[in-house]
């Protein structure tokens, strides 16, 4: 397993079900839906991926992973008989009861899911993927697969070519190696050094302290589209990708509320360095201290090059284990994360409508989704749609809010800027 893999296997042992590692997505389905074509999309998926075949065993007391999990069977519930509003009800208990039931890690499998009719030509699919064999990058991975094979299912044509036979477990070997090599050379003291002088943790305006539930809610930014595409303009003129741009500002905007000269930001990479491991699903992903340095008075432009810098600065140590640099830093406050209580995410989901088949498959927006720091920004590909994510309790009603009207003024600054600045 990879250290990231055996953290999770810990937390998991410690809450199991509430432990944050549960990967959600509902997907409304709209159109004659051909169940059967459906039930196979998912056997498809079981077979072509070896993720999804994945169990955790624990072997004198450590984790190991085999690859012989059985494919279960879709569930199915009919809510289309009820009213609107319980219907709506009714979807929402399924999905958190789904969320939050405990995988057998041992037996596994560790993914399920069930279908839900809600009236005539009217589906909501709800998928839950343990984290154990899944990441951000993973969501559209598996999601173009069911999508794929439904369609040539429903169709009657030939199933679309899958990955190589044995490409993640080959990855996970040797993604070990390279970690024990990393630690073994010292990097993990390197990536300490560059955050020695703190500080760690940010306490932005209307942060009241630790949630007793860490189920995360969504403030989307208040961004329009034309400015959106003005805004990844610029980044591209400016040499950045939207990720990187977006990083930059959230750092910018915390030095602002904060009053500090920089910001650490835990986030998630995904660790795939050439095209066919783009097509793998699993756990291929570590987690890197992002360090942006940004004044408070530093302009767009500033920000967006203290985000490239800090992104690909980040990257360079993307064999070195979270918690080894955790690690390396020495005593810690205990917390979810023991480096920031600060996150950023890139979200690689589909979330555009798509047709499959006779159907129409919507994602619907992420839900029970528990947060490990205080606030997250988690940056959909290209940016458009960004949000900000932060645990229920712990918040002011109106702190989030005004953090994502001021971030969403820097996207605007910048969306307007036509030169850099001083």
């Amino acid at each position: 397993m990879t250290a990231t893999q055996q953290g999770i296997w810990l937390a998991e042992q410690l809450s199991p079900g509430v432990s944050g590692y549960h990967d959600t997505a509902v997907l409304r389905v709209g159109g004659p839906l051909d169940a059967d074509a459906l039930r196979l999309a998912f056997g498809d998926a079981h077979t072509v991926h070896e993720a999804m075949r994945c169990r955790v065993v624990e072997v004198d007391g450590e984790p190991r992973q085999t690859f012989d999990a059985p494919a279960p069977e879709p569930a199915y519930t009919d809510v289309g008989g009820v009213g609107a509003e319980a219907r709506g009800s009714r979807v929402e208990r399924l999905t958190a009861l789904a969320a939050t039931e405990p995988f057998d890690l041992e037996a596994g499998p560790l993914w399920r899911a069930r279908l839900v009719r809600t009236g005539s030509g009217e589906h909501v699919l709800i998928l839950v993927v343990h984290h154990l064999i899944s990441d951000g990058w993973s969501h559209g991975v598996l999601l173009r697969t069911l999508l794929s094979h439904y369609a040539a299912r429903s169709r009657g044509t030939a199933l679309p070519p899958g990955p190589e036979a044995g490409g993640y477990r080959g990855w996970l070997l040797s993604r070990a190696a390279r970690e024990r090599a990393a630690v073994a050379g010292g990097r993990a003291r390197e990536v300490a050094a560059l955050l020695a002088d703190g500080p760690y943790r940010a306490a932005p305006p209307g942060l009241e302290g630790p949630p007793h539930d860490r189920l995360a809610a969504a403030v989307e930014l208040p961004v329009a589209d034309e400015t959106w595409a003005a805004f990844n303009r610029v980044c591209r003129r400016a040499g950045v990708t939207p990720y990187m741009g977006l990083t930059g500002l959230f750092g910018l905007l915390l030095s602002r509320v904060t009053g500090g000269g920089r910001t650490v930001l835990a986030s998630p990479v995904a660790l795939r360095d050439d095209p066919a491991a783009a097509r793998l699903m699993g756990c291929l992903i570590n987690v890197v201290p992002v360090v942006v340095g940004s004044r408070p008075t530093a302009g767009p432009a500033s920000a967006l090059a203290a985000g490239r810098d800090a992104v690909l600065t980040a990257l360079r140590y993307a064999d070195v284990p979270y918690r080894d640099v955790a690690r390396a830093l020495g005593p810690l406050a205990a917390s979810d994360d023991p480096v920031t209580n600060v996150g950023v995410e890139e979200f690689n989901a589909p979330r555009e409508p798509v047709r499959a088949g006779d159907v129409v498959v919507e994602p619907m927006p992420r839900g029970q989704v528990r947060l490990r720091h205080d606030l997250a920004l988690s940056v959909p590909q290209g940016g458009a749609g960004a949000q900000l994510l932060h645990p229920v309790g712990g918040w002011s009603t109106e702190g989030v809010r005004s953090l994502a009207r001021d971030l969403a003024e820097l996207i605007g600054e910048t969306a307007s800027a036509a030169a850099p600045d001083a």
